[in-house]
């Protein structure tokens, strides 16, 4: 046999073949996960391919007009985030801005353990502090531009390879953003807009 001709034969039986492993069927009240997205991927020089610490949310599209419940038009409940591939981190922290209001702070999270894959709609996780905002108060709140304008948000997940030394909320905000984003070792980020 043509040595090109029991290469394919080779291959194909490769292709076929099984190890004759099996996954076990789960056990009564064992639930099942599937994944519905993956993972961003980033190509390296080599020509392999590796993982991206990424974030998205169900609230919008990135780049894309946020959900009028998340605003102060509506019920003014935080967005559901999810993340994956975080980077080695003793804690991670989010923090959302007004790009076009200079940088005002709607949301500032702190001490998510690394191990959370995501926040929930209108809430955090056991452990986590919601520092006080621009507006005074220590929760989200969400967009409100002027009357007639439409502004753009930046939502940026942190991954700290420190714990933040700041767990008092009523520390100002503008400080404890400011020290998460210079002690961060990696960050994710997402934008989207609204306009009234």
């Amino acid at each position: 046999m043509p040595v090109a001709g029991l290469a394919a034969a080779l291959l194909a039986v490769a292709c076929s073949s099984s190890d004759g492993r099996e996954l076990p069927p789960p056990q009564p009240g064992q639930t099942t996960t599937t994944s519905t997205s993956t993972p961003a991927l980033d190509s390296t020089p080599g020509g392999g391919a590796v993982e991206v610490f990424s974030l998205q949310s169900t609230a919008f599209d990135p780049g894309g007009a946020i959900d009028a419940i998340h605003t102060c038009d509506g019920a003014n409940v935080s967005p559901p985030l999810a993340w994956a591939s975080v980077p080695p981190a003793a804690e991670l922290a989010v923090v959302v801005r007004d790009t076009d209001a200079d940088g005002f702070l709607h949301w500032v999270v702190t001490g998510i353990d690394p191990l959370v894959q995501g926040l929930g709609e209108g809430g955090v996780p056991e452990g986590a502090v919601e520092h006080v905002n621009g507006f005074g108060e220590a929760r989200w709140q969400g967009p409100c531009p002027p009357e007639g304008e439409t502004h753009t948000y930046e939502v940026a997940l942190y991954a700290l390879p420190e714990p933040l030394a700041v767990s008092d909320p009523s520390v100002p905000t503008g400080e404890v953003a400011t020290q998460v984003e210079q002690t961060a070792s990696d960050v994710a980020v997402l934008t989207f807009t609204h306009g009234r």
